[in-house]
């Protein structure tokens, strides 16, 4: 079977992450691992997005205008700050926010705006950011799932954060990158970080077996072995894989974001920022198209987004369970929990409005660039015969 995604990092990258920990354990490597200017490495965004709201020193009650989707935590974040979240929907077909919502949500208490960009896409936010500064907002831009290696922010927000975590491109295993358009929340976000304790080495190295784990496995006839295991077995295939690729699972969220990276983890992420992954993303996006090929656009999410990377490649289908398993059956790993996004909304908020990105339906198709032009062929045409072309 064919796995629903594999690991951005080679067996060689996972070697040499093993060798910062046992370099600097062995006092072999006194340098430190150099970043641009107004970049500050995180242990993750969420300890990023922490710091920054710290650095901000926001009264409690401040509303903070948000994508209605998002990961749980960033929420929970925002709720530990006491923040109101004032949701936006997300358009499907651009995967952008509505700039009249956005003016229409603003009071006298906002005082942020977060962006966020999902499954490797890129929103235009040029008229988002016109009216935020225009009203004084500070703009945070999520960009977890949009590192490409070229686009680093839009230089009108404040910051810009990215993540290199266990399943996002080009994976350091752990760790994110803050770009800073300004000094003042730099200097402030850095003083923070600074005062963190540093993530114990060995957590680290458990990340890289965890890692050399699951690129084993993710292989055809292991992962196909552990798919047919669990279904004699009665397990939910999807809860225990996920068990695997959590980045904080588990309770005491804040105490555990809460850290610098280490001198291996900060050298990976170095290593990772520096690689040129443009072959990569070409690839990547060539594939999107040729499973995509013919499909209704009514199933695709995105699709009028001119800078989408396609991190994920999800698509709305009507019955997502029979769906999964028809393209489990033919040996693809198609799933509705390759994301652990979200939705938040507010009490009495109009739901399923036109357009507007709905989670309930859609599910992700295997988005791996090794598995061949054949198979790449043989999963459009299944798509094409199990979607009606309405």
């Amino acid at each position: 079977m064919i796995a629903r995604g594999r690991l951005d990092i080679r067996f060689p990258e996972l070697f040499r992450a093993a060798w910062y920990v046992v370099e600097n354990a062995l006092g072999l490597n006194k340098k430190q691992a150099r970043f641009p200017d107004k970049t500050l490495p995180c242990l993750s965004v969420r300890t990023g997005f922490d710091l920054l709201l710290s650095a901000l020193k926001l009264e409690r009650g401040t509303e903070i205008l948000v994508a209605n989707i998002n990961i749980p935590d960033m929420f929970a974040i925002m709720a530990e700050h006491g923040l109101k979240a004032v949701p936006l929907k997300i358009d499907q077909n651009t995967l952008a926010i509505s700039v009249a919502e956005m003016e229409a949500a603003i009071t006298p208490k906002t005082k942020l705006l977060l962006i966020t960009h999902l499954f490797g896409a890129v929103m235009n936010i040029e008229a988002l950011l016109q009216i935020a500064k225009a009203r004084g907002l500070t703009v945070i831009e999520d960009c977890a799932q949009a590192y490409d290696g070229i686009y680093s922010g839009n230089p009108q927000a404040d910051v810009g954060m990215f993540s290199f975590g266990l399943i996002k491109t080009n994976t350091a295993l752990t760790g994110a990158l803050l770009h800073f358009n300004n000094q003042a929340l730099f200097n402030g976000a850095s003083a923070l970080n600074h005062q963190l304790p540093v993530q114990p080495a060995k957590v680290y190295f458990k990340k890289i077996l965890n890692a050399t784990l699951i690129k084993l496995f993710t292989k055809r006839v292991p992962f196909s072995l552990a798919y047919w295991l669990c279904r004699h077995l009665n397990k939910d295939f999807d809860a225990w894989l996920s068990g695997f690729t959590r980045g904080f699972p588990g309770a005491a969220l804040m105490r555990k974001i809460r850290h610098r990276p280490c001198a291996a983890n900060l050298w990976m992420l170095h290593d990772k920022y520096s690689q040129d992954i443009g072959r990569q993303i070409k690839q990547r996006k060539a594939l999107a198209a040729q499973l995509l090929q013919g499909l209704n656009k009514r199933y695709l999410i995105g699709a009028a987004n001119v800078r989408h990377t396609h991190w994920v490649l999800p698509i709305e289908v009507p019955d997502p369970a029979l769906f999964i398993e028809k393209l489990r059956g033919e040996g693809f790993d198609a799933t509705s929990k390759a994301s652990s996004l979200v939705k938040f909304n507010q009490e009495n908020s109009i739901l399923g409005t036109e357009n507007e990105l709905m989670l309930e339906n859609l599910i992700y198709l295997p988005m791996d660039i090794t598995m061949g032009k054949n198979k790449a062929k043989q999963l459009n045409q299944l798509l094409l015969a199990i979607l009606p072309d309405l």
